[in-house]
């Protein structure tokens, strides 16, 4: 990492500072009713993926979230507005499902650990079947502004049976508990 980047994941370590909230406390999707970067979104929720000729769809779990990638040969944007999900793009190399996002809000944490990042991030997963039951996603960050070089990381996932639904999850639900409903017995 450069050195602002570094002093900015330290402060987050475990111990840099007794009265902080611990480092997943400052993640703004974490038990808030943020939405979480795509990245997050597939280490940390279950999802479904649908394939149409000119997209990709990845449905998840937590508030209806769901991720688009187009497939229909388009670019990027040249100045896309920052997103929680970013831009996606996608094609297929051979059985690889290659993936290029840019136009990640910095707000939105990249990975469990709180890695910083900038406007300049660009992610390249590369998805791969390596069984009927497995899903292997291979996700390099190239962010020049946070990182002396691209870094990367592979995570296999465990699929679920085809006639299993993902069922949506609603992470503010406890709001409605609380009273902030609007009611048919309040307008009398």
């Amino acid at each position: 990492m450069l050195p602002w980047a570094a002093e900015r994941y330290k402060a987050l370590a475990p111990g840099a500072n007794p009265d902080a909230a611990p480092r997943q406390a400052l993640n703004p999707s974490w038990g808030g009713c943020l939405p979480e970067s795509p990245t997050e979104s597939m280490r940390r929720r279950a999802f479904e993926l649908r394939q149409f000729p000119d997209v990709v769809l990845l449905l998840f779990d937590h508030d209806h979230g769901v991720r688009r990638i187009f497939m229909d040969g388009r670019g990027h944007p040249d100045h896309p507005a920052p997103t929680w999900m970013g831009h996606s793009i996608g094609k297929y190399e051979g059985e690889v499902l290659v993936v290029d996002t840019i136009g990640i809000s910095d707000k939105a944490w990249i990975d469990f650990q709180g890695h910083p990042h900038t406007d300049a991030l660009r992610v390249t997963e590369r998805f791969r079947r390596l069984d009927q039951k497995s899903l292997e996603v291979q996700t390099t960050f190239d962010d020049p502004k946070t990182d002396q070089k691209p870094w990367t990381k592979t995570v296999i996932h465990h699929l679920r049976a085809p006639d299993r639904q993902v069922w949506d999850q609603t992470e503010c639900e406890e709001l409605l508990q609380l009273g902030t409903h609007y009611s048919a017995e309040s307008k009398k």
